[in-house]
């Protein structure tokens, strides 16, 4: 991508916030499948989450595709082939992990251990190659797109993805974005969200997303900071 000069005149980031809360989620994802073992009672309740996390990193992926590399694309063309190389293998590795995750649902006890095994050996690499790729994306992709487009311009690229999540994609979202963050982002990313929804909506988001997923001083520092304290 040598060819395209990357000067930014433009400072908005619409990566980090969202890959920093793909980063929460999949490293509590390893985590968590590392130490299952096949006599969990929650092995079930595991595995699905590794599925909606699967299907959080999927949907990101198609939002970057339709909006952020349809844009990109429009102003320099064939930037976005190593960016579409990596989806694509991301895919393949989506397919891949949904095979071994209905063979460890599949199997009899006695054969789940040695497939629980290939199942997290198979997320790691995921994991691994997911981490090298937003980095990639936030170090060599923000600075072309910064050059390409206005602060405007990048805002309402984010808006436009935004506006395509269904509420519970958004609530589950915003359950790995905001303890993500750090406290001072947090604030502002709430206040944002708090001028462009509903009040119902926002007090949802609080309730389900956000207080269950920050220590006490957290949340009360958000609070404050909102002006909820009271």
């Amino acid at each position: 991508m040598s060819f395209i000069q990357a000067k930014p005149r433009a400072t908005h980031d619409f990566y980090a916030p969202i890959h920093k809360g793909i980063r929460l989620g999949l490293c509590q994802m390893l985590t968590r499948l590392g130490a299952a073992d096949p006599s969990d009672l929650d092995l079930a309740q595991t595995l699905a989450d590794l599925r909606a996390q699967l299907a959080l990193s999927d949907g990101h992926l198609s939002h970057e595709d339709a909006v952020i590399h349809t844009a990109l694309e429009a102003r320099a063309p064939g930037a976005t082939a190593r960016l579409e190389q990596a989806h694509h293998h991301h895919r393949a590795s989506f397919e891949d992990l949904e095979t071994l995750i209905c063979r460890v649902e599949r199997a009899q006890d006695q054969d789940r251990t040695p497939l629980l095994r290939a199942l997290y050996l198979r997320f790691s690499l995921f994991v691994a190659d997911d981490l090298a790729h937003m980095a990639e994306e936030e170090q060599l992709m923000l600075p072309i797109l910064q050059s390409l487009f206005s602060d405007e311009e990048l805002m309402a690229l984010e808006d436009a993805i935004v506006s395509q999540i269904p509420p519970d994609e958004m609530m589950a979202v915003a359950g790995l974005m905001i303890p993500a963050a750090t406290r001072t982002d947090r604030i502002g990313m709430l206040s944002a969200m708090r001028a462009n929804a509903p009040a119902e909506a926002f007090g949802a988001i609080l309730a389900v997303a956000v207080q269950p997923n920050l220590s006490a001083d957290d949340f009360a520092h958000l609070s404050e900071g909102l002006g909820l304290a009271a």
